[in-house]
């Protein structure tokens, strides 16, 4: 986002904040009659019984230089008399409200306008407390102050996931700056010092400062009761997020054992995990089978994070790593690794039996590991042959439906990869005799006929996509199934690469057909955007096929799109590039983009 859109997203906030404090409600009963003024930043109203009788409307925010305004209206009593009502409102640093009837006034009221950041704001903590009373878990991962952190530019992020994102570079003295405020705070805690202090910290992001805080905070050896006293203020009144982690983080720099439950309620919202288990493992004893209980409490980022904190120090801990630790709503691959090592699957499976729970959960972490996309995969794995072969050992017991079947898939297709690969294999730590070993054992497993004929069955019934995957295993052609499955799943992306993998030309072109009607090709979702690059990537042996694809991605903002889209046109004949349509995009590519790549391929196609 560019620094205009900054500054527009700021004062956007702004706004909302001066709305919030601005909008006043005063009700009056007057001889049995309702007198109501309603002030906002854009009108005030004047309300007798229900019934509206004046209004002011303020069509630009510079009016409220005026700083008064004036409302009327006439108010008939039961006896038939008629009064008039004027209402005078406004001023600068205290907001004034006057009423009169005639000319006795009934009301004449005046409020601070303090502009509290944590004023007229839903407040986090109770809203986190509620749910995990209520549902005895935390049901909502958004958060009440999702409207200022996101918008049309920030698009809403899983909860624990923007922290990632933050640039890991403290802003320089800010550290230092916020500490000081904070000890003025607790030496004289008033309204003044402790709003300084939580503007303070809303301007940046602990997941930025946090370590150099840490230290610095625990250099300062302030007072313990004091800094308890002014967190615990703060989580009180935290309607930022940021509030909430920081006041988090400085309980954890103290002996918070006293706010365990507290800390814990808190902990089960994943925005809030890792810092909980900062405070946790630095301010409490017996932190780790806190940690155990916030890993089975959370299901994210923050399952994620606790995990990965989380040491296996009993046989039950490790049993459930390699049971239900490595399985996540985010990706199974970032725990697998870890899950393998602490809870020594290399040990459990070497037993002579093992469970069926046993058997589900190693059969998670191995697909995991055999995905290219985890961060330590099977080549990382110092134990992979060992697991390997007893994993199949015991799927002589276990292996009774597709479901247990698809784990030894996905070890076959690791078993046959190229002859260059394992060459690679043995030079690390794999020896050949261990591989030629665990082929010999799966195959009989892999040739039993009855596993494609369980897959087209089920492909009959359901849209099942390890089904899928496991029939296009035996080369059964599945391409009808993938256009079922395509009008239930119109942004699936691997069913657009499963179709693209045929490399049939009248396939594609059914499927460029099936995108032309089913994507919104001029609004691309981050979804749609995966499929029509799946798409386009692979049109260069087809010519002419999709070019109404092609025209979308020329036209959208992802510049990856573009580069694809104008390789292709690269590969097909000049004529095509030449069709004023293609043409004048090409040349608006040419002269527009910023992009350096995009900018001179499309010089090149309009050249040729």
């Amino acid at each position: 986002m560019g620094f205009k859109d900054e500054i527009k997203r700021e004062m956007r906030n702004v706004m909302k904040d001066v709305e919030k404090e601005v909008h006043k409600t005063w009700k009056i009963d007057y001889q049995g009659h309702c007198i109501e003024i309603i002030n906002e930043i854009k009108e005030e109203l004047l309300i007798i019984d229900g019934k509206t009788v004046d209004m002011n409307k303020r069509k630009y925010l510079i009016s409220h230089i005026v700083p008064y305004s004036k409302l009327s209206g006439i108010l008939e009593l039961q006896d038939g008399t008629k009064h008039m009502v004027s209402v005078k409102l406004g001023g600068y640093i205290r907001f004034k409200c006057t009423v009169k009837i005639d000319n006795e006034t009934i009301l004449d009221d005046s409020l601070k306008l303090d502009f509290l950041p944590w004023d007229n704001k839903e407040k986090i903590v109770p809203f986190i407390q509620k749910q995990v009373q209520t549902h005895n878990k935390v049901v909502e991962d958004y958060l009440p102050d999702d409207e200022y952190l996101y918008d049309e530019n920030h698009p809403r992020l899983a909860a624990g996931l923007y922290d990632n994102f933050v640039d890991d570079t403290p802003t320089p003295f800010y550290v230092k700056k916020l500490l000081k405020l904070f000890e003025e705070q607790l030496n004289q805690p008033t309204t003044k010092t402790r709003k300084v202090t939580y503007e303070k910290i809303i301007f940046d992001n602990i997941a930025s400062y946090g370590d150099e805080f840490i230290e610095r905070f625990q250099q300062a050896q302030l007072d313990e009761s004091l800094v308890q006293q002014e967190a615990l203020w703060l989580l009180d009144h935290a309607a930022h997020r940021e509030v909430v982690k920081f006041s988090i983080v400085v309980l954890g720099c103290t002996n918070c054992e006293k706010y365990k439950e507290l800390l814990f309620t808190l902990g089960m919202h994943e925005e809030f995990t890792p810092y909980v288990i900062f405070a946790l493992k630095n301010g409490t004893m017996q932190a780790n089978n806190q940690i155990w209980q916030l890993a089975q409490s959370v299901h994210g980022w923050g399952k994620i994070r606790a995990v990965e904190q989380l040491e296996a120090t009993t046989p039950e801990i490790k049993q459930w790593l390699l049971t239900k630790g490595c399985e996540n709503l985010i990706m199974n691959e970032y725990l697998a690794y870890q899950c393998a090592i602490n809870g020594e699957l290399d040990i459990a499976l070497y037993e002579e039996t093992i469970s069926k729970e046993l058997y589900d959960g190693a059969s998670i972490i191995i697909q995991a590991l055999l995905n290219e996309r985890a961060p330590e995969s099977i080549e990382d794995y110092p134990y992979a042959s060992d697991v390997l072969s007893r994993f199949v050992y015991h799927a002589r017991i276990h292996c009774k439906t597709l479901e247990d079947f698809y784990p030894l898939m996905k070890i076959s297709e690791f078993l046959n990869a190229d002859k260059e690969v394992w060459e690679e294999r043995y030079n690390d730590q794999w020896k050949q005799h261990e591989c030629t070993s665990i082929q010999q054992a799966i195959q009989p497993l892999i040739n039993d006929p009855k596993w494609p004929q369980l897959a087209m069955d089920a492909l009959q019934q359901d849209n099942n996509f390890k089904a899928l995957e496991i029939a296009r295993f035996y080369q059964v052609d599945v391409t009808p199934n993938l256009f079922d499955m395509l009008e239930k799943y119109p942004t699936n992306s691997e069913l657009y690469y499963a179709v693209m993998d045929t490399n049939n030309r009248q396939h594609i072109k059914d499927l460029c057909e099936f995108a032309v009607t089913h994507l919104s090709l001029s609004s691309l979702s981050n979804d749609e955007q995966d499929c029509l690059r799946l798409i386009v990537q692979d049109l260069h042996e087809h010519e002419g096929v999709g070019l109404a694809l092609i025209q979308a991605a020329l036209k959208s903002d992802n510049g990856s799109l573009q580069y694809r889209a104008l390789s292709v046109l690269e590969e097909w004949s000049p004529s095509i590039t030449q069709q004023s349509t293609i043409q004048d995009i090409v040349k608006n590519i040419a002269t527009t983009t910023k992009d350096k790549e995009n900018r001179q391929l499309a010089k090149h196609l309009l050249k040729r």
